[in-house]
């Protein structure tokens, strides 16, 4: 077996291994931060951070209530920015997205 051969049978393992695991090269954690103009009370604060964690791929929520801001950590690709809006606007806030 050439060392090229040697080499891509290593890299196939190593795939497949984190295939059975569940890990692809294309998961990865992105971190949002979204301003939520309308977020006003705790209970919103409560229903906002409730539904965020509940969600599949979401990993924190951290609320930040004095300057309505929601930090939301998440596994791409199983969520992403437009889902997690999709239920915030589905709860009735408005959200901004910060960076």
């Amino acid at each position: 077996m050439s060392w090229y051969s040697q080499q891509a049978w290593e890299i196939l393992q190593q795939r497949f291994q984190n295939l059975q695991y569940g890990y692809t090269s294309e998961n990865r954690q992105v971190t949002m931060t979204l301003i939520i103009s309308d977020m006003k009370t705790d209970e919103d604060c409560q229903k906002i951070g409730n539904t965020l964690r509940n969600l599949p791929g979401v990993v924190s929520v951290n609320i930040i209530p004095r300057y309505r801001r929601v930090t939301v950590t998440y596994n791409l690709p199983q969520m992403n920015l437009e889902t997690i809006g999709y239920h915030i606007t589905r709860l009735g806030y408005h959200y901004i997205q910060k960076a």
